[in-house]
């Protein structure tokens, strides 16, 4: 509500309550003969009740709208930046995991420029199948960013459907990786599909990053009320000598923040017998969260 209005109140019901009684005995000093104007008197203070009320209700509607609108945009406010949080962990994701792709790739194909040709021309390839998913990836999010996208997406969204394509890139970077599913799969809300998909690119991006020379493993389990998901690697483990560490970055309190986004819990550290371990369960009754 506009506070000089909100001001103006109290001056005004003081001078209403000095200025009646003032007129009621401005009349009985005038015109003693009449007496107390009873029946007068009474039917202005109603009048002047009513008109109070009136007021009142006006100021207290124009108060609820003014916080209805204070809410809306707050809400408003919210959501944006969640949204602005939600492409910036994207993007984060997508290039780490692209680009570690084309910088081991890259190393292979220098390597092997003269004693494998064959090879080598491979490892470009890979970079080339790389760069170009990358930049499909920053065009779609520039492209929500900037509000032109007048057509969907032709790159097929983050979800666990692409997980062989995001598997087999893995492979080809020199990072073994197994697959196990667990219960009956089912078609996942597409806020959980894409979470889980994105945890497992950058975990799986972490350890062909920072844990040397390793394996890594891939556990999914459907459960009634979500997903649950570890991924492992048996690799020097974080802060190890030659390794820059797991816990640095961006990366893990992304993956946090993607599962609690959806009511779930992320939970990621050294692995028992060595390793590291990224365990999440990412729940579908907390989608809209």
């Amino acid at each position: 509500m506009d506070g000089r209005a909100s001001g103006h109140r109290a001056p005004a019901y003081v001078t209403t309550a000095f200025a009646f009684p003032a007129i009621v005995l401005a009349h009985v000093l005038q015109h003693p003969e009449l007496g107390f104007p009873l029946t007068g008197a009474s039917g202005w203070l109603a009048w002047v009740a009513a008109f109070v009320a009136a007021a009142e209700l006006w100021r207290a509607r124009r108060e609820r709208i003014a916080q209805a609108r204070a809410a809306a945009a707050e809400a408003e406010r919210r959501r944006g930046s969640e949204e602005r949080l939600r492409m910036a962990r994207d993007l984060h994701d997508a290039l780490g995991h692209h680009i570690s792709l084309i910088n081991v790739q890259s190393g292979v194909a220098l390597y092997l420029m003269d004693d494998d040709p064959e090879q080598a021309r491979s490892a470009l390839a890979a970079i080339k199948r790389s760069s170009r998913d990358l930049l499909q990836e920053m065009r779609a999010t520039l492209g929500v960013l900037r509000g032109v996208d007048e057509q969907p997406p032709q790159h097929p969204a983050a979800g666990l459907g692409r997980m062989p394509e995001l598997v087999e890139a893995t492979r080809a970077a020199g990072l073994p990786v197994t697959v196990q599913v667990n219960g009956e799969p089912r078609a996942l809300p597409p806020s959980v599909d894409a979470a889980a998909y994105r945890i497992i690119q950058e975990a799986l991006t972490n350890a062909r990053t920072h844990a040397g020379p390793a394996s890594a493993s891939v556990h999914l389990t459907y459960t009634e009320d979500g997903l649950l998901m570890r991924i492992d690697d048996d690799g020097a483990g974080p802060g190890a000598p030659g390794t820059d560490g797991h816990s640095g970055g961006n990366g893990l309190p992304g993956m946090r923040e993607r599962a609690a986004a959806l009511g779930g819990t992320l939970a990621a550290g050294a692995r028992p017998g060595g390793g590291f371990r990224v365990d999440a369960h990412l729940l579908t009754t907390g989608e809209a969260r």
